[in-house]
Order: C-alpha cells, then sequence, then structure tokens
C-alpha cells in the first residue's frame, strides 16, 4: 500500500489505484494520512468534512466513510490499514508506504550527508526527495481542518529547496539555479533566504548588475507591503557584492 499526498490525494497497490470513493471519503482519508500512525478522533475526521457546522448524522457518515476505505483497501489486497481506536481512527501505514513519511526520511538524511561533508551527495538525495512531490499538498481538497498539515508539509518543501540550492551554490552551479532561483523568489516574494542566493547566484554568474537589481526589488517589496527593511544577511549579501568579496551560500 501506498498513499500519495504530496500532490493529489490517491493510493496504491502494487502500483494499482485503489478507488477511493467520492469527495468525503476522500476527505477523511486526507486527515488520517495527514496524521498516520496517530489516532484521529471522529470530531476531528466530522470537522474535516463539514467545517463546524455538520449536520446530525455526521458521526454516522464518519463510520460509513471509513467502512468504505476499508472495503476498497481490502479489495485491493492491503486489509487492516484503518485500525478503530477508543475516540476515533488510525491509518496505519509503515515508513515506505507514505509519500510525505519517504521524503522526510530523505531530507533527513541529505542534512546527515551534508553534515559529514558529502555535499554533492546530499543535494542529490534531496533532488531525489524533491521530485516526490506532485504538487501542492493533497491538491483539490478545500477543508480548512487540513491547512495546519498542509502548511507544515509545504513549509518543509521550501525548506528543502532552499538548503538544496545551498549545497548547489556551494557546489560551483550557480548558472544551472539561476532559473529556478528566479521563478522562486516571484512565487515567494518574501522569503529572504531565497532571494539571497539569486543574487548570490547571479552575482557568481557575471550579472553583478542584475544581482543588485534583485536586491533593490526585494527590499522595495518589504518595505511597501510589510513596511520592513531587510533582515541582516540580506542587507550583508548586498554589501558583499558592492565589495567584491568572496561570498557564500
Amino acid at each position: 500500500m501506498f498513499v500519495h499526498i504530496l500532490g493529489p490525494l490517491h493510493a496504491t497497490v502494487t502500483d494499482r489505484p485503489v478507488p477511493l470513493g467520492g469527495r468525503r471519503t476522500q476527505t477523511v482519508l486526507a486527515a488520517l494520512a495527514l496524521e498516520a500512525d496517530w489516532a484521529v478522533s471522529v470530531e476531528g475526521l466530522v470537522e474535516a468534512v463539514w467545517g463546524p457546522h455538520p449536520p446530525a448524522s455526521a458521526r454516522a457518515q464518519i463510520r460509513i466513510c471509513v467502512s468504505t476505505l476499508r472495503r476498497a483497501f481490502a479489495a485491493a489486497g492491503a486489509p487492516g490499514l484503518i485500525e478503530t481506536h477508543s475516540y476515533g481512527y488510525r491509518l496505519r501505514l509503515g515508513p515506505h508506504d507514505l509519500d510525505s513519511a519517504v521524503f522526510e526520511s530523505r531530507v533527513q538524511r541529505a542534512r546527515v550527508l551534508s553534515g559529514d561533508g558529502r555535499r554533492a551527495e546530499a543535494a542529490l538525495e534531496l533532488r531525489d526527495a524533491l521530485a516526490l512531490w506532485n504538487g501542492p499538498v493533497l491538491a483539490g481538497q478545500t477543508s480548512p481542518a487540513l491547512d495546519p498539515g498542509i502548511r507544515r508539509l509545504e513549509e518543509l518543501r521550501i525548506r528543502a529547496t532552499e538548503e538544496r540550492l545551498s549545497l548547489e551554490l556551494d557546489l560551483g552551479w550557480h548558472e544551472d539555479v539561476v532559473g529556478e532561483l528566479m521563478a522562486l523568489t516571484s512565487t515567494y516574494p518574501f522569503r529572504e533566504r531565497l532571494h539571497a542566493q539569486l543574487m548570490l547566484a547571479l552575482h557568481r554568474s557575471g550579472r553583478t548588475a542584475e544581482a543588485l537589481a534583485a536586491y533593490r526589488r526585494i527590499r522595495l517589496t518589504l518595505v511597501e507591503e510589510l513596511g520592513i527593511e531587510p533582515g541582516p544577511k540580506l542587507s550583508a549579501m548586498e554589501r558583499s557584492i558592492l565589495l567584491g568579496e568572496c561570498l557564500s551560500a
């Protein structure tokens, strides 16, 4: 059994898709998958499906959704994945059965490799980890109750991306990452580390004027949108470029 939440929700058994039923059933699975191997209360599942105003039959309908998932998993050859607990249900998955768990494991391995000085291996491990993503977490799911879990994983994704780019800049791959950094700074206009990385990549690629223009853009954005000046690391990057100092990611 493999459950995919790093993109649209789906599940497979030996690479064959498992039918997951309608919207409510999929929302129940999404809520369970975000808390895989932890019990989720029935009240939490009710909130995920209906929000603050559930129908009187909500708890009974949750039981129907769980039964639908259990039948689908059993028919696909993976029975017993959803356990009943005193106050809710638990989706029982191994460390290699959920794409987000595999992602987090590979990111942690990359950090160990980086700490051991094996930067090229760490960068490739992060690339492989990020390749598990097929879009936003649980793309298409609209339940606000899922937002905290979704935000946690999305933050891990962008942090892993920043770490990979830092390694690749240290390895001298600056020209290869300029285009990606331009796209990322447009998508995440307030993440100063990405803007500093773009400035560094441009400067090392012989595009110093563009690097300084990138600083002026992020400074203007921060001042106009948030009323703050760039942080010390970003300001130090500009000073170092102006002074022609040796720079690191």
